[in-house]
C-alpha cells in the first residue's frame, strides 16, 4: 500500500465514509479510488485536492511535484457555446435524459436531416448533463458531411490524449494503440464526449470509450444502424417542425409582438422554411438586422428569388434564404463570407481572415462580427471562427475562382513567414532558409516570445496541416516544401512526430516533382530526424543517406553536418557506438568548416557522450567541456541543459559525485525551464543513481520518484526501468 493510498483509507474510515460516499462526494469510480487506497493506480493531484476539501486532509502534499506539474492542465472542458433558443424539444430532452439511467455506457445518436437541429440540440443537452462530468467534457466536430474531408479518427483521438494529459510524444502512432490508450485513460472517469457530424459508425467506433461513467453524444445525418446494432447506441431521430413550433421559434426570436402583428406572413415564412430549424434561424436574423422590412415583404423576396441548388424537396431552397443575409451584408463582410469558404482549416483566426481578405485586423475583426450577428459564422471559442458545413459550401459557390486563388495565396504566405518568425523563436533558425517576401495584404504576425510562439502555434496547428495538404494538391509548389520546413520544429517540440513526418513527405514529393534538390534535400533531412524520434532507424538512415548524398552534390556543408548529427545519435541508440562516432567526428568537421557554432556544442556533446559510453571518460570531459564554453557563450538553454547532463553523466563515471550532482541540478533546472519534461526525468533518474552512490537514500528515492511520475505521465517505457529502483 502506497502513502496515500494508507492515509486516504485512514481519513475516510476516521470521517466514517464507505467507499462508495466518497466516491459520491468526490465524483470519482468506487473501483478507482480501491485502487488507489490499495496501493495499484497512482494518485493524481486532482484527486488529491478533491479528497483534501471533503476529508481535511493535505494529500495534495504527498504527490510528487513532477505529477503535480504534469497535472497543472485543467479537466477538458471544450463544450461550444449553445443556442438558448430551443423549442419543441422537450420529448427528445426527457427520451435522452432516460438513457442515463442505464448501468453501460451510455451512446446518444441524434440523427435526422441537414439543418434540422441535430447540433442545437446535443449541445443543449451536453451543458444540461456537464455537470454529471467533473473530469471532462470533449468535443470534436467530425465533418462527416459537408466540404471538408471528414475527420481522421486517429486524429481526433491524438487530440483527445493530449487534452487528457498525455504527452504528444507518448501518443502511439497507430489508431487501434490510441484507442486502446483512450479507452484506459476513461476507465475509471466521468467524461462526457460529443462527436458532432459524424459520416458512418465506423467512422467513430474507435473514439467510444468503454467505461459505464462515460457518455457519448453523436450526431449524425446518417442512422448510424451499425452502431445501435453493436454498441447498444440509442438513437433519437429529429423530426422537422410544424408550422405551430415554427412560429413558436420565430417569436422567441422576434418577439411575441413582432410575430401576433403579422400573423399571416410568420404563418407563411414559417411554412415557406419547411420546418427547417436553420432556415428558421436565418429568417430570423434577416429581420431582426432590418427592423424597417415588413414580414410580409420578406415572404414575398423569399418567394420569388427562388436559387438552384442544396433544395431539400420541400417548398424551401436553402439558397434563397442564405441569399438572404448575404443580400444585407456590407460589401466587406459579403466579400468575407465569400472567400472564407475555401478556408481548408476547421476554424480560422481573426489575424489569418485578416490575410485572407488581404485587410488589416480591425476591418477583418468587424466583418467576422457582422457574420457572426447574421447566423452565417459562429465563434466557437474566442478569437476562432467557423462554419456550418452547408454555409461553407454555399460560401465557397459564391466565390470567383480567381479571387480564391489569390486569397489562399495571401493565407499561405501568412502562414509561412509567421511560422518562419516562431521558428527562430524555438530553435534559433537552425533550419532556416529564405523565402519570397509576403504577398501585398498577407501581414504575417511577428512572434516576439517563446510563450506567444507556441501559443500561436497551437491555436493554428490543425488549420497549418490542413493547409499545407491544400497548397500540395492545388499547385501551390514552394509552399507545399517550406510551410513543412518552418513547422518542423514545433512539431517536434511538441512531439506531433506523425504529422512531421506526414508534412515532410508532402514536401518531399513536391521537391522531386518540380526538380528542387536543394528542398528534396533538405526533406530528406527532416524525414530522418523525423523517423529517428518515431524509432524507425532503418527510414532514418535511408534518408538521411538520400540527403547526405544530394548535400554533397549541391557544395551545402550545413545541411551534410546536421544529416551526419541524425546518423551518430541513431547509431547510438543503436549502441553501434564506433560508427556514431564517426558521423559525430563528421558533423564536427562540416560544422567548424561551415562556423557553425551552435552545431559545433551539438557534435562536441554528442563525441563526448559516445565516447564516454566507449569508457574514455577523461577524453569526454575535455569534449564536453568545450561544448559547455559555446553553449554558455551562445546563451543557448537548451545545449547547456544537454550538455550540462553529459558532464554529470562523465563525473559520476570518474567517482566526483559532488560534481556530477550539481551538474544534474543545473540539467533539470535547465529542462524544466524549458518543459522538456522527457529529458528532466532523464536527468533526475540519472542524479538519482548519484545520490544513491552517496548513500543519500531520501534524496534517492526523491529524484527517482519524481522521475518515475514524468515517465508514467509521458508513458515511456523506461519507467519499469526506474520503478525497478524504488522497489
Amino acid at each position: 500500500m502506497s502513502a496515500f493510498g494508507k492515509r486516504l483509507r485512514e481519513a475516510r474510515q476516521a470521517a466514517g465514509w464507505s467507499l462508495r460516499e466518497l466516491s459520491a462526494r468526490v465524483h470519482y469510480n468506487t473501483g478507482y479510488l480501491s485502487k488507489i487506497e490499495n496501493g495499484l493506480r497512482p494518485a493524481s493531484i486532482e484527486l488529491a485536492k478533491r479528497c483534501d476539501a471533503e476529508l481535511g486532509t493535505t494529500l495534495a502534499q504527498l504527490i510528487p511535484p513532477a505529477i503535480a506539474r504534469s497535472a497543472q492542465r485543467p479537466a477538458p472542458r471544450q463544450l461550444p457555446a449553445h443556442d438558448p433558443h430551443i423549442v419543441d424539444r422537450a420529448e427528445d430532452i426527457t427520451a435522452l435524459d432516460a438513457t442515463l439511467d442505464s448501468d453501460r455506457m451510455t451512446i446518444a445518436v441524434i440523427s435526422g436531416t441537414a439543418g434540422v437541429g441535430k447540433t442545437t440540440l446535443a449541445l443543449h443537452w451536453a451543458h444540461r448533463i456537464q455537470h454529471r462530468f467533473p473530469d471532462g467534457q470533449l468535443y470534436a466536430a467530425m465533418h462527416g458531411f459537408g466540404p471538408q474531408p471528414p475527420l481522421d479518427a486517429s486524429r481526433v483521438l491524438r487530440g483527445f490524449l493530449q487534452d487528457l494529459g498525455v504527452a504528444p510524444q507518448a501518443i502511439p502512432a497507430e489508431q487501434d494503440e490510441r484507442a486502446a490508450m483512450f479507452r484506459s485513460l476513461l476507465a475509471d472517469r466521468q467524461v462526457l464526449v460529443v462527436l458532432d457530424n459524424v459520416m458512418d459508425s465506423d467512422h467513430v467506433q474507435s473514439l467510444l470509450p468503454g467505461s459505464p461513467s462515460c457518455v457519448v453524444i453523436i450526431t449524425s445525418r446518417d442512422r448510424l444502424d451499425g452502431l445501435v446494432a453493436l454498441s447498444g447506441a440509442q438513437r433519437r431521430t429529429l423530426a422537422l417542425f410544424d408550422v405551430h413550433t415554427s412560429r413558436e421559434l420565430l417569436a422567441m426570436r422576434l418577439g411575441a409582438q413582432a410575430v401576433a402583428t403579422e400573423s399571416d406572413a410568420a404563418t407563411e415564412l414559417a411554412q415557406l422554411s419547411a420546418g427547417l430549424p436553420l432556415a428558421l434561424s436565418i429568417v430570423a436574423s434577416r429581420v431582426n438586422t432590418s427592423f424597417t422590412t415588413p414580414l410580409q415583404c420578406l415572404v414575398a423576396e423569399l418567394t420569388d428569388t427562388r436559387l438552384d441548388g442544396l433544395d431539400l424537396g420541400e417548398t424551401l431552397d436553402l439558397r434563397t434564404v442564405f441569399s438572404w443575409s448575404c443580400d444585407r451584408l456590407s460589401p466587406d463582410a459579403a466579400r468575407m463570407f465569400r472567400l472564407l469558404g475555401v478556408f481548408p482549416g476547421p476554424d480560422i483566426g481573426v489575424h489569418c481572415a485578416a490575410a485572407l481578405a488581404g485587410t488589416d485586423i480591425t476591418r477583418a475583426r468587424r466583418d467576422l462580427t457582422e457574420l457572426v450577428r447574421a447566423h452565417l459564422l459562429s465563434e466557437r471559442r474566442p478569437g476562432r471562427y467557423g462554419f456550418h458545413d452547408l454555409l461553407r459550401v454555399y460560401a465557397a459557390e459564391q466565390a470567383s475562382r480567381e479571387s480564391t486563388r489569390y486569397a489562399f495565396g495571401r493565407v499561405l504566405d501568412h502562414y509561412l513567414h509567421t511560422a518562419m518568425s516562431g521558428d527562430k523563436q524555438l530553435y534559433s533558425n537552425l533550419s532556416g532558409f529564405d523565402a519570397d517576401p509576403p504577398a501585398d495584404g498577407a501581414n504575417p504576425r511577428e512572434l516576439a516570445d517563446y510563450p506567444n510562439t507556441i501559443r500561436w502555434f497551437d491555436e493554428e496547428h490543425h488549420a497549418l496541416m490542413a493547409c499545407v495538404q491544400q497548397a500540395a494538391d492545388d499547385g501551390w509548389d514552394r509552399h507545399a516544401w517550406q510551410l513543412p520546413r518552418a513547422l518542423a520544429g514545433f512539431l517536434r517540440l511538441r512531439g506531433h512526430w506523425q504529422d512531421w513526418a506526414n508534412t515532410q513527405r508532402i514536401a518531399l514529393r513536391t521537391a522531386q516533382r518540380i526538380g528542387n534538390r536543394t528542398a528534396e534535400a533538405d526533406a530528406h533531412r527532416l524525414l530522418a530526424q523525423a523517423y529517428h524520434n518515431l524509432c524507425e532507424y532503418s527510414e532514418t538512415v535511408h534518408h538521411a543517406e538520400q540527403a547526405i548524398d544530394l548535400y554533397g552534390q549541391l557544395g551545402d556543408r550545413s545541411g551534410e553536418a546536421l544529416s551526419h548529427r541524425h546518423l551518430a545519435w541513431t547509431y547510438h541508440e543503436k549502441t553501434d557506438y564506433e560508427r556514431a562516432m564517426a558521423h559525430h567526428r563528421q558533423a564536427l568537421t562540416l560544422f567548424r568548416w561551415n562556423e557553425h557554432r551552435l552545431g559545433e556544442a551539438s557534435s562536441l556533446n554528442g563525441l563526448g557522450w559516445t565516447t564516454a559510453h566507449l569508457g574514455d571518460h577523461h577524453a569526454a570531459l575535455g569534449l564536453c567541456e568545450q561544448a559547455l564554453r559555446i553553449a554558455d557563450q551562445l546563451r543557448d538553454k537548451h545545449m547547456q541543459a544537454a550538455v550540462r547532463d553529459s558532464l554529470g553523466f562523465i563525473q559520476h563515471r570518474l567517482g566526483s559525485l559532488g560534481q556530477a550532482a550539481e551538474h544534474y541540478r543545473l540539467a533539470i533546472a535547465g529542462f524544466r525551464e524549458l518543459g522538456s519534461s522527457y529529458y528532466e526525468a532523464l536527468s533526475l533518474n540519472n542524479l538519482g543513481d548519484v545520490q544513491q552512490a552517496e548513500q543519500d537514500w531520501t534524496g534517492a528515492t526523491e529524484s527517482w520518484t519524481a522521475a518515475k511520475a514524468i515517465l508514467d505521465y509521458l508513458r515511456h517505457p523506461k519507467a519499469a526501468e526506474v520503478g525497478a529502483k524504488l522497489g
